[in-house]
């Protein structure tokens, strides 16, 4: 058998994978846009795909969001549904699928308790942060949904395990750096003085504020664009201003910043509201500084500020790619831990080596 592990963490609009083995430094990351609610009957295909230009591997750590897709009817569904596309795809290999309790199962037992394994990516990362940062708040503001995560003298301090239940207690907030559409984020935009009702339209996402504002590439733009056009600059303002009913001649670029700016302003709103609920939860526990992951770090970077912690991004200590891609990077960790611990050691030691 093969030395090499393959982790995954599969969302409903992205798939992300890492590679670890002897000769790796660090897990090398692929991450790969795809719209499973559209082509379930396609994920296969993509995660053999995504094998392929990684490198296959006999053994396999997988974590998921996809069972929320709504092209499944259940989270039982859902789940059973990925680990089918799994077994199609990787027919020879050891799946171990990893749980919101951080225990791996097998297959069998993950569809015989689906909620056990449902939406568990979160736990992946936040452990892997808590063996290096006893303390800290671990936030992972990705392309949808943001989540923070206390961490506690070493210990996962998350009151919720259901995608319910974080949303209840702060840890989870369904906002993010792409996916997310502008009439979720806001009510009102300024215009003219004024603030002026928001149309209730797929017209705009939190990408074209985003793009327009510079906090992120036409390249990051990795989700596909509301109107199906293209990923400019202007074509990000165009949508923007029909958020108000309006389009890119009717407006100056300097109305088209102020929609894009409060946008911005609203989502860091939204994720310093979560924040401050697990932060007043912990009281005298909480911890006073933040490490930061995913796409939307420089959301919360600003949230943090906001509440006065101290906030480092975890890009720093293990680089862009594998800060994107936490959870796939911490469930191959975990597996590879008998067969490789050199490496596993190497990554943790990376994270406590930093201030």
């Amino acid at each position: 058998m093969s030395a090499a592990v393959l982790g995954w963490d599969v969302g409903g609009a992205n798939v992300k994978a890492a590679h670890l083995d002897r000769a790796d430094a660090e897990p090398r990351i692929l991450e790969r846009p795809f719209a499973l609610w559209r082509e379930p009957q396609r994920l296969p295909q993509v995660l053999s795909e995504v094998a392929e230009a990684l490198g296959r591997a006999d053994r396999m750590a997988v974590t998921m969001t996809a069972e929320l897709a709504d092209c499944y009817a259940t989270k039982h569904e859902g789940v059973t549904s990925v680990l089918a596309a799994f077994a199609t795809a990787f027919p020879r290999a050891e799946l171990h699928v990893f749980g919101v309790d951080g225990r791996f199962r097998s297959p069998a037992a993950a569809r015989c308790a689906p909620l056990r394994v449902a939406a568990a990516n979160w736990m992946a990362s936040a452990r892997l942060v808590a063996e290096a940062c006893p303390d800290a708040i671990f936030m992972d503001v990705g392309s949808t949904t943001s989540d923070i995560i206390p961490i506690v003298a070493g210990r996962v301090a998350a009151r919720g395990r259901t995608d319910p239940a974080r949303l209840r207690s702060g840890e989870l907030v369904f906002t993010g750096a792409l996916r997310t559409p502008v009439c979720a984020i806001v009510r009102s935009l300024p215009y003219r003085g004024r603030r002026c009702r928001v149309a209730a339209e797929l017209f705009a996402i939190a990408a074209d504020a985003h793009l327009w504002l510079g906090h992120i590439g036409e390249s990051d733009y990795s989700c596909e664009a509301p109107d199906g056009r293209g990923r400019s600059r202007a074509e990000s303002g165009a949508r923007l201003s029909r958020m108000i009913g309006a389009d890119s001649e009717m407006l100056r670029e300097g109305e088209i910043t102020a929609i894009a700016e409060e946008v911005a302003k609203s989502q860091v709103q939204q994720i310093a509201s979560g924040l401050k609920q697990v932060l007043r939860r912990l009281r005298a526990t909480a911890p006073e500084v933040a490490i930061l992951a995913g796409q939307g770090a420089f959301l919360a970077r600003d949230a943090c500020a906001s509440l006065g912690l101290i906030a480092t991004d975890l890009a720093s200590r293990l680089g862009p790619s594998v800060a994107r891609a936490t959870p796939a990077a911490a469930v191959a960790c975990f597996l590879a831990r008998t067969g490789l611990p050199s490496d596993y050691l190497d990554l943790v030691n990376r994270l406590r080596d930093e201030p």
